[in-house]
């Protein structure tokens, strides 16, 4: 019950950082991956925002999670993969 009291919520918080951890790091694979010829914001949120409706609908329905930012932290992320490759590493497209 890591955090359980906290969060409101009787199940553990550990195995949704662990998810959430793992969702970002394939979806950094993909980006990495991905062959699209277009600019790198939008590339970063154009693959967040496929990986955000997927992550968003698993939320649809549960009583702890809320849709909308779960769609909007794929995005974020996707975004913030993008920057921090292509600018801070300045990894060619």
């Amino acid at each position: 019950m890591l955090l359980g009291r906290y969060v409101g919520e009787p199940d553990p918080f550990w195995p949704i950082g662990v998810s959430w951890l793992l969702f970002c790091t394939v979806m950094g694979v993909v980006i990495g991956a991905s062959a699209l010829k277009m600019n790198w914001a939008a590339h970063g949120v154009l693959w967040g925002a496929l990986f955000g409706t997927f992550w968003a609908t698993i939320a649809v329905g549960d009583e702890v999670r809320y849709p909308p930012l779960d769609f909007i932290g794929p995005v974020m992320c996707g975004f913030l993969i993008e920057t921090i490759t292509t600018k801070a590493f300045k990894q060619a497209q």
